[in-house]
């Protein structure tokens, strides 16, 4: 038996439009909710992004931030150090009080000194002129002038002592007494003279009337004397061969 289709074939093309334009939305649905999905996620991940980057942008401008402070922090210690040395190098080493206390002992009462100079002079390199040229510090009767230079670096000190002593016996005793004290060496003496010294005579009854009504004058006496200086070196280096 023979099946007879009663259906027009408009209405079967519009039925199989309707269901080609029903796929055609489904997949513009889908495609839709892809690029919405897409677009949250990019989104989101352009979020997270630009919070990192901000983070990052926080912490390289705190980098900077203690980059800057550790070269000012370098610089300040560079200069710090810088001194240092040249305080290093300047430094005499010398305690000033032990070595006073020292002279003091070694120097008896019959011993007055007029002059004392302590000279540094480089440990090498300089012949002993040029070394009295570099003086550094002194102690004597004039001040070293702004033009004299200091010695720097490893120095050793040369100490001079002029004076006056009751007799040369006196001044033998002084070197013998520097020579013995483990404060100084190379003591010699550079010259030992007999000299002449006025003073007030002892007795004070001895007096003469001063012509014309003036004041009662005293008379004077002479006293022999041993005009003396010796030179040392403090004895705060050690010379090691080689």
């Amino acid at each position: 038996m023979k099946e007879i289709d009663f259906l027009p074939e408009w209405y079967k093309e519009g039925r199989r439009r309707q269901v080609h334009m029903r796929r055609q939305y489904a997949a513009l649905a889908l495609i839709f909710l892809g690029m919405m999905a897409y677009n949250v996620t990019v989104t989101h991940k352009t979020v997270q992004a630009s919070a990192e980057l901000a983070r990052f942008e926080d912490e390289r401008g705190r980098a900077e931030n203690m980059l800057n402070e550790f070269n000012l922090t370098v610089k300040a210690l560079s200069e710090v150090q810088t001194k240092a040395d040249l305080i290093d190098r300047i430094d005499s080493r010398i305690d000033v009080a032990a070595l006073l206390a020292e002279m003091s002992h070694v120097i008896s009462e019959t011993v007055v000194l007029s002059r004392v100079e302590c000279i540094s002079e480089p440990l090498a390199g300089r012949s002993e002129g040029e070394a009295l040229d570099g003086s550094g510090v002194r102690t004597a009767d004039r001040r070293p002038s702004a033009a004299e230079g200091v010695s720097l670096g490893d120095t050793r000190f040369k100490i001079i002592l002029a004076g006056v002593a009751a007799t040369p016996a006196d001044v033998a005793a002084l070197v013998c007494r520097l020579d013995d004290s483990v404060y100084f060496r190379e003591v010699y003496p550079s010259y030992s003279r007999n000299t002449e010294v006025s003073m007030p005579a002892r007795n004070a009854g001895t007096r003469t009337a001063a012509p014309r009504g003036n004041p009662v004058a005293q008379k004077a006496e002479t006293i022999e004397t041993s005009e003396f200086e010796i030179t040392c070196y403090l004895a705060n280096y050690e010379e090691v061969e080689g």
